[in-house]
């Protein structure tokens, strides 16, 4: 039987749940919980210290009818051409799976690239923009955005506030260029003008390089609090209990950040910087807020001082922010895995 292959960075080894790892691990476990053993991974993290392994990569490439494919910049440039050329050798179909909003930037000096990714099955980017400048800039036009997603376990967030008091959660990777700086200037506001009424609690895997900034940081300000590593199906229940979510993103490339999603599946709204597709997936005072992408600092401020005085605002955003999680279930995702797999042709696959 020849099966669906899912290429791209897992990292059940050593468990760092980046963006990237986590989507890759979800695209595998929605394929895999609906189709079962017609569905295989290769992790890419195992080339790193086992570069022989390229070699049961051409096995299980070869074996495979479908190639579900998440690569980061590394593996697009060197693992990509390797695919295309088996592809076209055994008549195996590629989806490519998005992760972020730098591929634009990145083919403007890869003609080879452009050229091998025109003729591969689809392109499935997070976003609308992508989308339009991929066809726009390069001619692609086997191009369909696949949102992010989150799977729910039918979890219902409950109305949580405490009267006179916010809560404010950054659940992200713990690195400078997510907006550390940006929310460390927060904690600096709060301690000076809101004491106990006001906290921020950091969830998120410590990008090694920043672990003394932060927490030479953190020891600085009584209202911040570090609490460690979310579990995937944790982030929802977890983040449910906090009032609104905070990413003040230094990453302008970014594609539709998970925060985002883990913010509306826990029925928070979020506030973040004017990355270039905020605006296309946060709803400016409806489901968050959007805040210029530069000094953005006195911004944010008003826009926790409005929260914190008006609860009203707060669980009308909170409701809002639950209603927009719906599109990014596990359940719509498997809709559009269904056609782009051509799902009514699995049972003969031979």
């Amino acid at each position: 039987m020849r099966s669906i292959l899912v290429i791209g960075y897992l990292d059940f080894s050593f468990h760092q749940l980046g963006g990237q790892t986590i989507k890759t691990r979800d695209l595998y476990r929605l394929l895999h919980d609906k189709l079962g053993n017609k569905v295989q991974f290769f992790d890419t993290q195992s080339l790193h210290n086992h570069k022989n392994y390229v070699w049961r990569l051409c096995l299980s490439v070869m074996r495979s009818r479908t190639i579900v494919y998440v690569p980061a910049h590394n593996n697009l440039t060197y693992i990509f051409p390797f695919l295309f050329l088996l592809s076209k050798l055994c008549r195996i179909q590629i989806l490519y799976f998005v992760v972020g909003g730098w591929l634009v930037e990145f083919l403007r000096n890869k003609p080879l690239h452009r050229w091998m990714l025109k003729q591969i099955q689809y392109i499935l980017p997070e976003t609308e923009l992508m989308c339009q400048q991929l066809c726009e800039n390069y001619g692609f036009s086997r191009v369909r955005k696949f949102p992010n997603f989150r799977f729910t376990n039918n979890f219902i967030p409950q109305p949580h506030h405490e009267s006179g008091k916010l809560r404010i959660v950054f659940c992200a990777r713990i690195h400078r260029m997510k907006g550390l700086d940006v929310m460390f200037n927060l904690a600096s506001y709060i301690q000076n003008n809101y004491i106990e009424q006001i906290a921020i609690d950091f969830w998120g895997p410590l990008y090694e390089p920043d672990e003394d900034y932060f927490f030479g940081q953190l020891q600085k300000y009584s209202c911040a609090h570090y609490r460690g590593v979310l579990m995937p199906d944790h982030i929802a229940p977890a983040l449910s209990q906090y009032d609104v979510a905070v990413l003040p993103t230094h990453f302008y490339t970014e594609g539709l950040p998970g925060t985002v999603i883990d913010a509306y599946m826990a029925g928070i709204p979020i506030i973040v910087s004017k990355w270039k597709h905020a605006e296309e997936f946060v709803q400016d005072g409806v489901t968050g807020f959007v805040i210029p992408f530069e000094n953005g600092d006195s911004e944010l401020r008003n826009k926790i001082d409005l929260l914190y005085h008006n609860d009203e605002v707060l669980q009308r955003m909170k409701q809002a922010a639950f209603q927009e999680s719906h599109q990014y279930t596990a359940e719509y995702a498997w809709d559009m895995c269904q056609s782009l797999l051509g799902i009514d042709r699995l049972d003969s696959m031979q």
